[in-house]
């Protein structure tokens, strides 16, 4: 390690050759000696020593004072060497800062102890400087804020980093209460902190706070307060600080998002189970409606078994009706897919909806003009709007109250807020039921779409359970706002329609008494279905051949494809499916690719029918159906 470098100033020479062999015998270096204050100045500067040991007297010209002055700016340890003490010497001295101060004469160990604290003390400085410039620059190169206070809560100190942050200039707030930058909500909590941190010295908390950013927003911090009030070159209450805005945002995000895929799920299982059960049920309904319906043709117009047969088909209807819900909350009941108009679709059901509303109640209506058409099933949407309007009803009770009706258009996104679904990308067409009624609880509002839960004294429980499953299945969201005593609205948000009029698919033509020929394939793996189906064919003429499975039907029909002249096909058998039958039947270039195809099933989804609808020509028609629905169907796709 190389020894201090030390400069001498004396205008004594023997005074300074003395000085100099003390050094080297105390295992010092001399970079130099000077006489004169300039001399020394210019030393210095050429050969940057460790320390200077300075006479204060030099004879004329700059004296030891003021070339240690010019040596203080080079940041130079300088040791005063002088045979005077008076009061004035030491004013003049001590304002160049010295590390010691030396009267002549002195021996060597005072000078070698001298010396070593100035260079101690010189090299501790070095190191504190260091020290607080590397946290000045951290500090002010920090992504976070920093914030010193008073005692009394004012600004001290800010970093930098407050304009990126918060808008405001570097200094711009230094003595002004911090309390004015908190969010008015969170002013009591920030008080509390501080009075009770205050009284804590050397103790930290933590927070999260709202601070109000120069343009009036809000930007939330997650904070840690320390009392250093009693830190040396602090005093006061040091606050780190880190925005967390985006962070909370982007979490709040993540979790709508995982409720709603968690929405999704429990409607993906719970309608399977739906699905299967309306599909099995319906099966049997077609055996009560179809032989009640073979009954009734059976029968003179006056026998009085009618009534009890018609009793009988309007009870399978009503069940049919219930299975239909069933389906909608599956999102599987949706076959006829085509653009409507929404505002239309409302307005030619509006006398229908004044029957069915609370006479206290009053029905008004908001259309926009020009509105773009939707995707969907207009019997199921008119379900959606049925239901929606008798839960208005309900909710006014006997009370006199008011409901309305609007359909619009809003900008919407996948943040959109909503209860259940996602929203597209860009405009939705919208339909709101508003109503004045009671209004719900949270803890009511977040149940309202399970199946079978219902707040009403009778009922099943189905209405909201089956809107969100047709809502589902059109691709929607539901938004509701709710509160108790301030009543209910209910937002469906459907996305638009790339279409720009509707479609006229599978019309029915009027039933009459009808008489035919040839022969008609029926494939259903269910016993009933074939038989009600094969019964209502024979009573007009036909000849009926039956499958219980896609693949017997395509051997069935390969064998007598000449002969049938059309194809009543279930949508969902085992071995192979009505989709697989009907896309080997228009393979080809042979019969199978123009026979008339009725399709027919218990449920389907959407995007299924919609790919069945290139083979054309296909109808389709509903389970459970009855005979005379078959007879209008198997007319229409001959054309008779």
């Amino acid at each position: 390690m190389n020894p201090p470098q030390i400069l001498i100033v004396e205008d004594e020479a023997i005074v300074a050759m003395d000085l100099r062999l003390h050094l080297q015998d105390l295992g010092y270096a001399v970079s130099g000696l000077a006489s004169t204050g300039e001399e020394a100045v210019a030393m210095a500067e050429r050969t940057r020593p460790t320390l200077v040991l300075m006479d204060i007297s030099l004879g004329a010209g700059m004296d030891g004072i003021e070339a240690a002055h010019h040596m203080q700016g080079m940041g130079l340890p300088v040791v005063y060497l002088t045979a005077f003490a008076d009061e004035a010497t030491l004013t003049r001295a001590k304002q160049s800062g010295p590390y010691g101060y030396l009267l002549k004469p002195f021996d060597e160990r005072t000078l070698h102890s001298t010396i070593e604290m100035a260079l101690y003390r010189h090299r501790m400085e070095q190191e504190l400087k260091a020290s607080e410039s590397r946290m000045r620059a951290i500090i002010e190169h920090a992504l976070d804020l920093v914030v010193i206070l008073d005692q009394s809560g004012h600004v001290a100190y800010s970093s930098p980093s407050a304009e990126r942050i918060l808008g405001y200039r570097h200094g711009e707030r230094y003595g002004t209460p911090a309390a004015e930058l908190v969010h008015p909500d969170d002013r009591q909590a920030y008080a509390a902190i501080l009075r009770e941190l205050v009284q804590a010295p050397g103790e930290s908390r933590a927070i999260e706070i709202r601070i109000l950013h120069k343009d009036g927003s809000s930007r939330l911090m997650e904070a840690v307060a320390h009392n250093a009030l009693g830190v040396p070159g602090v005093h006061g209450i040091v606050i780190n600080a880190r925005d967390i805005t985006e962070k909370r945002q982007v979490e709040l995000d993540r979790q709508i998002m995982e409720a709603k895929v968690q929405q999704a799920q429990k409607l993906e299982s719970l309608g399977v189970l739906a699905g299967g059960i309306a599909h099995d049920f319906n099966n049997l309904l077609m055996g009560i409606m179809g032989h009640a319906g073979l009954a009734l043709m059976d029968l003179q117009a006056d026998n009085p078994l009618r009534r009890r047969l018609h009793q009988i088909e309007l009870a399978a209807t009503r069940a049919a009706e219930l299975t239909n819900q069933l389906l909608a909350y599956s999102g599987r009941g949706k076959f006829l897919v085509e653009p409507i108009s929404l505002s239309r679709l409302v307005d030619e059901m509006e006398s229908l909806l004044e029957t069915v509303i609370s006479k206290k109640a009053v029905l008004e209506h908001h259309y926009a003009h020009d509105l773009p058409l939707i995707d969907g099933d207009a019997t199921q949407i008119r379900q959606v709007i049925m239901n929606l309007i008798t839960n208005a009803s309900d909710a006014l009770g006997e009370r006199t109250g008011k409901i309305t009706i609007t359909v619009g258009t809003m900008p919407t996104g996948p943040l959109t807020p909503c209860l259940a679904g996602t929203p597209p990308e860009g405009e939705s067409v919208f339909l709101e039921v508003k109503d004045t009624g009671t209004g719900m609880a949270h803890d009511t509002l977040g149940r309202i779409f399970d199946p079978f839960f219902t707040t009403k004294f009778t009922g099943r429980g189905l209405g909201l359970a089956a809107v969100l499953g047709i809502m589902h299945g059109h691709h929607g969201a539901i938004q509701v706002v709710s509160e108790p005593g301030l009543g209910t609205t209910f937002r469906l948000l459907f996305p638009r329609s790339e279409g720009t009029h509707g479609q006229d698919l599978w019309q029915d033509r009027p039933s009459l008494t009808y008489t035919s020929h040839g022969t008609i394939l029926v494939v259903d793996d269910e016993e009933t279905v074939r038989s009600v189906a094969a019964a209502t064919l024979e009573r007009c003429g036909f000849q009926v051949r039956t499958a219980t499975n896609g693949r017997d039907g395509l051997a069935v029909y390969r064998d007598l494809a000449a002969d049938i002249r059309a194809v009543v096909l279930d949508l969902t058998m085992p071995i192979l499916g009505g989709d697989e039958v009907l896309g080997e039947l228009r393979s080809g270039s042979g019969p199978g690719a123009i026979v008339p195809v009725l399709l027919s099933s218990g449920y389907s989804s959407s995007d299924v029918a919609g790919n069945l609808q290139r083979f054309a020509p296909i109808q389709f028609l509903q389970k459970p159906y009855n005979p005379v629905d078959l007879i209008q169907k198997i007319r229409s796709c001959l054309g008779e």
